[in-house]
């Protein structure tokens, strides 16, 4: 799934800025996870130089350009939210695990991270 992006909020001053962590409006870039909460719905894309593990972005600042979902992906719903993100990536306490440093949780991000990342054009086309 791929989606191109139409603004940027920044999401310390609440400002539109045409670039932010590589991502730029107008560019097109791989969905790694999309998380849904309430009425709120986010989804994590890779840019370029994006640092680990990305940012969530509001989707309804982006469009889609390709609906294909990646294989190997899962539809959770748990502890509130509705989660649609590979398999490796939806195990309970994944995202605690990669932020402390766990080697199999950083180990799965990156090996789903570069699995996205190759299928995908280049950055912003």
């Amino acid at each position: 799934m791929r989606v191109r992006c139409l603004q940027i909020i920044h999401p310390a001053a609440d400002v539109p800025v045409a670039e932010y962590e590589s991502i730029r409006v107008g560019g097109v870039y791989p969905v790694a996870e999309m998380v849904a909460h309430d009425i709120e719905c986010q989804i994590r894309v890779l840019g370029p130089g994006t640092p680990d593990p990305g940012l969530l972005w509001d989707a309804a600042d982006f469009e889609t350009v390709d609906v294909r979902i990646p294989p190997g992906w899962t539809l959770v719903i748990a502890d509130g939210r509705t989660r649609l993100a590979d398999a490796r990536w939806q195990r309970p306490g994944f995202w605690t695990d990669y932020h402390h440093g766990a080697p199999r949780a950083l180990a799965d991000y990156e090996h789903v991270k570069r699995e996205l990342l190759a299928a995908a054009p280049p950055h912003g086309n």
